[in-house]
């Protein structure tokens, strides 16, 4: 699985962009570390994802909220489905899934759904909490 960080990912939310590095960086970095099996190598990335990519929807459905964005509950569906996604392969991993099938499934949701999340969801939620931040200050 290859996930490496580009600008064209970039939002233009310093905090929103910040954690998305932190989770490509640190699923780079567990893709790089040895481990006995290809699957213990899966089951940490999993697990990493599972955990950071709740705190990090929470951070972004923050944002979204306070700028009252039009889009909100779309955007907070993804997130839950992604969560469903990450734990059903959490489950086929339990079960044993065959190693090189979880492997392409894994690569296919993780890398392609966070990347075209970010490129379209994510990106028009910052440009718009962006507007209204420059609104705001404008009133003042």
């Amino acid at each position: 699985m290859q996930l490496l960080w580009n600008q064209s990912y970039e939002t233009g939310n310093i905090s929103v962009d910040n954690e998305h590095k932190e989770i490509f960086g640190l699923v780079e970095k567990i893709l790089n570390e040895k481990f006995e099996s290809k699957s213990e190598k899966i089951k940490k990335a999993i697990a990493f994802l599972a955990n950071y990519t709740v705190r990090h929807f929470q951070n972004e459905e923050k944002l979204m909220e306070e700028s009252n964005y039009p889009r909100t509950a779309e955007h907070k569906q993804q997130h839950a489905d992604f969560v469903v996604t990450v734990g059903e392969l959490q489950e086929k991993l339990r079960i044993g899934t065959e190693e090189l099938n979880l492997s392409l499934i894994v690569n296919e949701v993780i890398v392609n759904w966070l990347t075209e999340h970010i490129i379209g969801s994510d990106k028009a939620m910052a440009k718009f909490y962006k507007e209204f931040k420059d609104a705001q200050k404008k009133k003042r």
